[in-house]
């Protein structure tokens, strides 16, 4: 690594993160990766901007004109038109870019965090945005003109991640090792979840059941835990404990498998009904993996991280 990024006070472990220039060559890591809505193509952003290429073979396409030093983000509205790109400039400024995607053309720019974005849920009505920053502020924003709507600020470090649960219901997640449960209209905290014992790294929530409610939540952190969790009551189903830890994690589409991607450049599938254990592992060849995207089909995955990316089978 030759570059960490200062984030508040945070050194030791954030250079494990997303954070440094490495990878083949001169190349950044990847730190953000999409399927584009018709499932054809993705989207791979990095310190050196977001690239679209095929899917699943993975030829170069276009780049995509971010003005973000950093990017690490990119999620699609529920509609598929908007594509909303997140980062920023450490320690300095952090943005989310609202992209019209049919027209390949940069609506606007949101939110006014003072270090970078470093994740952005859509609310499931696409009407609204929120972000998670390092400057330990959640932010949520209108589609429609950009506007601020609420902030969140009760975390007392970096917000690494940040998930709608319903309408008006949020979860967020970081460097306090705490997670919090808040109310979408007026910011208010309703529950906080303290059982992590390092920073939580990101936060994954079920498949939306058939009330449209999601009612499960999974975290992963530095203490090395994967933790399933009924957030709107507080309780904490269970636990599993790593070797290593974990950096990223997707949701299978029946919400029966969660894949977790690690810091030794290992994806592990997790049975999600058996007790949260270990039931496949893949070797995922791109050394330490920041980010995965599950094949809607769930027959394969994209890791990127520390050294580029690679599309790895789905272990059954």
């Amino acid at each position: 690594m030759v570059m960490v990024r200062r984030v508040g006070l945070v050194i030791g472990w954030l250079a494990c993160l997303a954070i440094a220039t490495g990878g083949m060559g001169a190349e950044p890591p990847i730190t953000a990766v999409t399927l584009t809505p018709d499932g054809r193509e993705v989207l791979i952003g990095s310190q050196a901007g977001i690239e679209l290429r095929t899917w699943p073979e993975m030829g170069m396409v276009a780049k995509v004109a971010t003005g973000l030093e950093h990017v690490h983000d990119l999620a699609f509205a529920p509609d598929g038109k908007t594509l909303a790109v997140a980062g920023g400039t450490p320690g300095e400024s952090g943005a989310v870019e609202l992209w019209d995607w049919a027209g390949r053309r940069k609506i606007r720019s949101i939110g006014s965090h003072d270090d970078v974005v470093y994740r952005v849920a859509w609310s499931p009505d696409g009407e609204r945005i929120a972000s998670a920053g390092g400057d330990g502020i959640c932010q949520v924003s209108g589609r429609a003109n950009g506007g601020l709507v609420v902030n969140f600020s009760g975390h007392s470090g970096p917000v690494l991640s940040v998930r709608y649960l319903d309408a008006m219901t949020l979860a967020s997640a970081g460097v306090d090792q705490t997670v919090r449960l808040w109310d979408g209209a007026d910011g208010r905290l309703r529950r906080t979840l303290d059982n992590h014992v390092g920073v939580v790294n990101d936060i994954a929530v079920s498949p939306v059941g058939a009330d449209g409610v999601i009612e499960r939540i999974i975290t992963i952190g530095e203490d090395r835990t994967v933790r399933l969790w009924q957030p709107r009551i507080g309780r904490m189903v269970r636990f599993t404990k790593l070797d290593v830890p974990p950096r990223c994690i997707a949701w299978s589409k029946d919400g029966r498998v969660v894949f977790v991607g690690g810091e030794d450049g290992v994806v592990r599938q997790f049975d999600v009904e058996g007790g949260l254990k270990v039931v496949g592992q893949t070797e995922g060849g791109i050394g330490r993996i920041h980010e995965m995207m599950l094949d809607p089909r769930g027959d394969r995955m994209l890791v990127a991280g520390e050294h580029g990316y690679r599309v790895i089978p789905v272990a059954k």
